[in-house]
């Protein structure tokens, strides 16, 4: 039997006219009155109320489980949850400390979420995702990717961006490209870009010994170019003994003293560029 485009069908209609719609017309008859009683159709073009979770499993080998478009500036998909306020013991996620209701709006898990936030843990957030490490012999296991032919993740509010964890963040640029690159409100250098709170460790800043009787050290270091802006300062005590001047050259940089040290010293030095 066709299936008139202008009626709206349930979830489980259109679930039961693909698996064969005699099958399913003879097994709703064989059902008890009280199974039936549970079950409420989930209806197009309608506000579905519903006071128990409605889910849809897929076990199909490479098939999608859901599918949402939309044309116009309406999202394809809309996710919201509401503070909520427990009225009963058995609301309350047992792991819940404060007696919180919220959770997250969309709540993303995979391949599991055996070690993932308690939904209590996700309140106020719009959009959680974790993921296990992964068990690939390469690559890493990520939570939420953004991918785009422009911006990946764009992050906008009091703070744009917020990494927690043993690295706060990470980022990496392309071949020949940059890995951050900040700038001012104004863009033109009067605002501050970066605002260190501690320390800051640099690959491209190191110690080296001049030994003695020497007066210069040559250092090598992949990157350096002759118009990278090397600086070196002596870190040990020499009465009479500084850098006279710091010469870089493709691949490598030479620290020259005003005179040779008696004892071996040390030179501190760092490539800004």
């Amino acid at each position: 039997m066709a299936l008139d485009p202008t009626t709206p069908r349930s979830r489980r209609a259109l679930l039961a006219a693909a698996a064969g719609g005699a099958a399913a017309v003879a097994a709703t008859a064989a059902a008890p009155a009280s199974v039936l009683a549970l079950a409420t159709p989930v209806l197009t073009e309608t506000a579905n109320a519903s006071a128990t979770e409605t889910s849809l499993a897929d076990s199909g080998d490479r098939t999608i489980a859901f599918k949402t478009s939309n044309v116009g500036v309406a999202p394809a998909l809309r996710v919201s949850n509401a503070v909520g306020v427990a009225t009963t013991a058995g609301e309350t996620d047992p792991t819940d400390p404060g007696g919180i209701t919220s959770a997250a709006g969309i709540y993303a898990s995979s391949p599991n979420a055996t070690d993932a936030a308690p939904y209590w843990a996700t309140t106020f957030t719009a959009v959680y995702g974790w993921s296990p490490a992964t068990t690939l012999p390469s690559g890493f296991a990520t939570a939420i990717w953004g991918d785009s032919e422009e911006v990946g993740v764009e992050g906008s509010g009091a703070v744009g961006v917020r990494g927690d964890g043993f690295f706060g963040m990470v980022a990496a640029g392309a071949q020949g490209g940059v890995g951050i690159r900040a700038w001012g409100f104004d863009g033109a250098g009067n605002d501050v870009a970066l605002d260190v709170r501690g320390k800051a460790t640099f690959s491209k800043s190191g110690r080296s010994t001049i030994a003695a009787g020497k007066s210069s050290i040559k250092i090598y270091k992949a990157g350096v170019t002759f118009s990278s802006l090397v600086f070196a300062v002596l870190r040990s005590n020499r009465s009479g003994r500084y850098v006279r001047a710091v010469v870089p050259t493709a691949g490598s940089f030479t620290i020259y003293l005003n005179a040779a040290v008696t004892s071996s010293s040390y030179v501190v030095w760092f490539v800004l560029n």
